[in-house]
């Protein structure tokens, strides 16, 4: 019922459109010119290298910041802690406004990249720390247990046996905060970032008659980039799947040839007296 509803609602929206002229010609026009459409495009790897550097400089903090969080030492947890509280709460957009109308005046004359990067990489750590974490919290504590009784350390546990396990298991969470990094790369419009938003808003100033269509290009545009990441992410979770499920036919196997030779020795046993 609700996916009749959902096409309904579509179709309604679109008769409104057709109805104010939205889909005349010449309010495409503009998209037809390669100009145009290079224009986008080059806003279009602008976003991708902005998220591409800050979620290799947020993962990058995220796993010391978890590792922080859960450490034994009190004043190291709390560091760690607070740092993640106070860069969750602080609203990216905000931070970003915040690093390019201080940093400025403190010597540090970055393009604007530099600044949307820097500022995407302290909220989207704090974010990325919390999942890590609860992705290390997740493994069972025989994984430790075992390492240690192994003779390894505690801090060599953890980055051998517990971190590598923690790392693949949260895959898929991962691939999802990429793709919020990837999403919020739209923000840096108000520095300005030449990403893709803000080159559509150009496309638009241009064109005022295609700002709807615009709109509707560029939403495409990210649409596609999201596809794309939601379609690795049900691939990573399959992968996973069958994966464990060949785990647990070996173990099943294992488990069952071991019990069958343990019923044969006693038979073999008596069959000697």
């Amino acid at each position: 019922m609700s996916t009749v509803a959902v096409f309904g609602l579509l179709a309604a929206i679109g008769m409104r459109l057709q109805t104010s002229g939205q889909f005349d010609a010449d309010k495409w026009a503009i998209f037809l010119h390669w100009g145009t459409a290079k224009f986008l495009f080059d806003g279009l790897v602008s976003t991708i290298t902005a998220a591409a550097c800050a979620a290799l400089a947020a993962f990058a903090l995220a796993i010391p910041l978890a590792l922080g969080r859960l450490s034994m030492r009190p004043w190291i947890s709390r560091l760690a802690g607070a740092y993640i509280e106070f860069f969750r709460a602080i609203p990216l957009l905000l931070l970003i406004l915040f690093m390019v109308i201080e940093l400025p005046s403190l010597g540090f004359d970055w393009p604007a990249l530099g600044f949307l990067v820097f500022a995407m990489a302290l909220h989207h750590s704090a974010l990325t720390a919390e999942v890590v974490r609860a992705g290390i919290l997740s493994l069972p504590r025989g994984q430790r247990e075992a390492a240690l009784a192994l003779g390894m350390r505690p801090a060599q546990a953890m980055h051998h046996v517990v971190l590598p396990q923690a790392l693949r298991s949260m895959l898929p969470a991962l691939i999802s905060s990429l793709l919020a990094i990837v999403q919020d790369t739209s923000l840096g419009y108000v520095i300005p970032y030449d990403e893709l938003l803000h080159r559509s808003q150009d496309v638009s100033s241009y064109a005022p008659q295609s700002l709807l269509q615009a709109a509707f290009i560029v939403t495409m545009m990210y649409g596609v980039v999201s596809a794309v990441l939601l379609y690795l992410k049900r691939w990573v979770v399959r992968r996973q799947r069958r994966d464990g499920a060949t785990r647990g036919a070996k173990a099943a196997i294992t488990g069952a040839a071991g019990a069958a030779e343990d019923v044969a020795k006693p038979a073999t046993r008596f069959g000697k007296l």
